[in-house]
């Protein structure tokens, strides 16, 4: 386990920014493992983390703070965290985003990484799945994956599939998505990283009016 400095302990204590070496131990550090009394960090859903005792759930929202910040100035990193951080991340960002997240086990192989629930205050929530796809700049996600993800769609009766990646996506994956825009969605690298950006920026907002 790498555990964080005293210095940015202090830091994420006292509200302020880390430095770029400090959040980059964050991606490295087991700051929260399964079974967590604070599922509203990354989850709303299942409890899925368990933070040790030197954290506070205030000091897990500065973590989750943190690395929006640091993402946002460097989205390419997103690109070199493990996958598994990956999908934490992706489940962050649709939780800031309103929906209620749960992450599946890392051990799940049926390509869901998150069911992600959209209230409606009319009735008759919206389930999205959500697959992640920490992909190089080069590897473009392909038709199968897409078809696949129509597929379990269907089988789960969801609403919605979206399929997330640091990359993008190839030509026949697109025309697929296009032939059913109301089941596929695709959240490519160029957006991945604008939905950062704005996460990031409301936190500066809500920080400044504090």
């Amino acid at each position: 386990m790498i555990e964080l400095s005293e210095s940015a302990m202090r830091k994420l204590a006292l509200g302020e920014d880390l430095t770029d070496a400090e959040v980059t131990a964050l991606f490295e550090s087991d700051y929260v493992k399964e079974g967590s009394p604070y599922p509203e960090f990354l989850s709303a859903g299942t409890p899925l983390y368990e933070a040790p005792g030197s954290l506070s759930l205030i000091q897990l929202v500065d973590v989750e703070r943190e690395m929006f910040a640091y993402l946002a100035r460097h989205p390419e990193q997103m690109r070199l965290i493990t996958p598994r951080r990956f999908e934490e991340l992706v489940a962050a960002i649709f939780r800031n985003n309103g929906f209620e997240v749960t992450l599946t086990p890392e051990t799940r192989d049926g390509g869901i990484d998150i069911f992600a629930v959209q209230k409606n205050v009319f009735g008759g929530d919206l389930l999205h799945l959500i697959e992640c796809k920490r992909y190089a700049a080069n590897n473009k996600v392909g038709i199968g994956v897409v078809q696949r993800m129509a597929g379990v769609v269907d089988q789960h009766r969801a609403n919605r599939g979206i399929i997330v990646t640091t990359s993008s996506f190839t030509d026949a994956a697109e025309d697929v998505r296009r032939t059913m825009p109301h089941k596929l969605a695709f959240g490519p690298y160029i957006d991945l990283s604008q939905w950062v950006v704005e996460i990031h920026q409301r936190n500066q907002a809500k920080k400044s009016n504090t």
